[in-house]
């Protein structure tokens, strides 16, 4: 059997409707010199073994992940042309919602946040137990040994922890409304490599949170840019139309409304913005600094502590390697 060396994690069935008509797409890399990159989708966005698992005989999966992303991604191209349409895709919804959860937790944004919620799992246990005497005292010069000490994660354990997050997305779902928003403006939607958001719209846009809500009730305002003239927007507003009618078809009031919805795809790209064409530089550099990001606050619990895991819009920081990698 073949083995299949590059994982997209932004699948190109997704980027080909962000493609110019050479075929290629311009993606800025937020760590990246001004000039993007002018790629084809085969060329971007994927990593080499990213979904490959250990199997019990001391081998390697490469292709189990890829191949079941596969069966949800041949669909999508389908569903973007009835969209595209204005068509009637009450029929087509179980695709749009996995194909949208897929594209949440499958990608570095999510998966290093798991990563990196294990690691502070781990510091904390050893400031826990420092704190209790169960281990010696540090060495001299590393009193503050539980923030010196660098911890790796296996990767694979963010793998198995994508299925909590689409449980999670079905939760999410179960308070929103879906409507396709069409782009008549003259200025396109932009996309990243982390396309799926959501945050509260209740709070002003500088007090926003990545993926930070209120569970119960909500606001909720999801985004997903489906091409340069469509989005899929969520929010708790549409819920009971969504309810009686399905998936209806609106259209973007003015630029202005897609600036706002750029400048959120903006923060919340990871490591890079995907535009179809040139002419929104300034809005892709103003956020080229910030991203979601994993923020741990401790809180001291008797003999212990409960640490509260959430993420914010800052800069990204290199995560240690596995040893395997």
């Amino acid at each position: 059997m073949q083995q299949t060396k590059r994982h997209h994690f932004v699948p190109k069935a997704y980027l080909n409707a962000f493609c110019d008509q050479a075929g290629r797409l311009l993606v800025y890399r937020k760590d990246g010199p001004p000039g993007p990159l002018h790629v084809t989708p085969n060329a971007t966005q994927f990593r080499r073994y990213y979904y490959s698992q250990p199997t019990p005989g001391g081998g390697q999966d490469n292709n189990t992940l890829e191949e079941l992303f596969s069966t949800i991604e041949s669909n999508w191209p389908e569903t973007v042309a009835k969209l595209h349409r204005r068509e009637d895709v009450n029929d087509r919804l179980e695709n749009i919602f996995q194909f949208i959860a897929l594209q949440r937790v499958r990608v570095p944004a999510s998966r290093d946040v798991a990563e990196a919620m294990l690691a502070q799992t781990v510091k904390d246990t050893l400031k826990v137990m420092l704190a209790n005497g169960e281990l010696p005292p540090p060495p001299l010069g590393f009193e503050d040994l539980p923030n010196q000490v660098q911890v790796t994660i296996d990767p694979h354990r963010s793998i198995h922890a994508m299925a909590a997050m689409m449980q999670g997305m079905g939760r999410l779902y179960s308070m929103l409304g879906i409507a396709a928003v069409h782009n008549a403006t003259m200025r396109p939607f932009l996309t990243s490599d982390n396309p799926v958001l959501w945050f509260d719209p209740s709070l002003p846009f500088d007090s926003q949170r990545p993926y930070t809500i209120n569970p119960d009730s909500g606001p909720v305002l999801l985004v997903f840019p489906v091409s340069p003239k469509l989005a899929l927007v969520g929010s708790t507003e549409y819920k009971d139309v969504f309810g009686r009618h399905g998936l209806l078809h609106s259209d973007a009031p003015d630029e202005t409304w897609v600036d706002v919805i750029n400048a959120q795809v903006c923060r919340f790209a990871y490591e890079a913005v995907i535009a179809q064409s040139a002419g929104q530089e300034d809005v892709i550099a103003k956020y080229a600094g910030i991203s979601p990001v994993h923020e741990a606050v401790a809180l001291p619990v008797g003999k212990g502590m409960a640490t509260i895991h959430r993420q914010v819009f800052g800069p990204r920081v290199a995560k240690p390697k596995w040893r395997d990698e």
